[in-house]
């Protein structure tokens, strides 16, 4: 037993004179299956701990690669920013000063949009409001006629490519990974071995 494990997954060579390459490498399929499966929920947890998103918008960004002449597998995340107004939109109703048409400066009280791109972290949109689902800005500020443009957040890649989260899940992978495998490669035989038996 090494590192705790029957069967080292740095011994792979080793393994596969012993065993047989098709039954090591199976178990490795089955590895990697599993980790991987792991490492995306891994990741998704950790980041729907920082920001406001649901399990399926991680999901959905998920690409997984996978190489043609070995088992590697990479975890991609795809997407450009996400609108604010998946960000929990709501809305206030706040003080604020107004000029009317004759440039004469008013109290009055309007409506801002708000977010909760973070959580426990409400986020107010200066000039913006919250319409039709969507957290909306005048292209130009000063110009009440001006075309209101869609305000956005991060992307999930952006979220994920934190050095926190990567080093977290590649910690996670370390440790799942050889586990995994001893265990598959474990089954494997005693498998082997019943059928032999029978």
């Amino acid at each position: 037993m090494i590192n705790g494990y029957r069967h080292n997954i740095d011994q792979m060579q080793a393994l596969k004179r012993r065993y047989g390459g098709q039954l090591v490498e199976k178990a490795f399929g089955f590895a990697l299956d599993g980790t991987q499966r792991k490492a995306a929920s891994h990741i998704s947890r950790d980041i729907r701990s920082t920001y406001s998103i649901q399990v399926a918008q991680v999901k959905r960004s998920l690409q997984i690669q996978r190489a043609r002449r070995d088992a590697r597998r990479a975890l991609i995340y795809t997407g450009r920013r996400i609108p604010l107004g998946q960000f929990k939109p709501n809305s206030r109703r706040v003080r604020t000063v107004a000029t009317s048409v004759r440039g004469k400066k008013f109290r009055t009280h309007r409506r801002i949009g708000t977010v909760m791109v973070k959580r426990g972290r409400r986020i107010v949109t200066p000039h913006g409001w919250h319409a039709k689902g969507h957290i909306l800005r005048r292209a130009d500020r000063d110009d009440p006629q001006s075309q209101p443009r869609i305000q956005f957040g991060p992307s999930i890649p952006g979220m994920v490519s934190h050095h926190s989260v990567i080093d977290s899940a590649q910690a996670m992978v370390r440790e799942d990974l050889p586990r995994q495998f001893s265990g598959r490669l474990d089954y494997l035989l005693s498998r082997q071995g019943g059928a032999r038996g029978r």
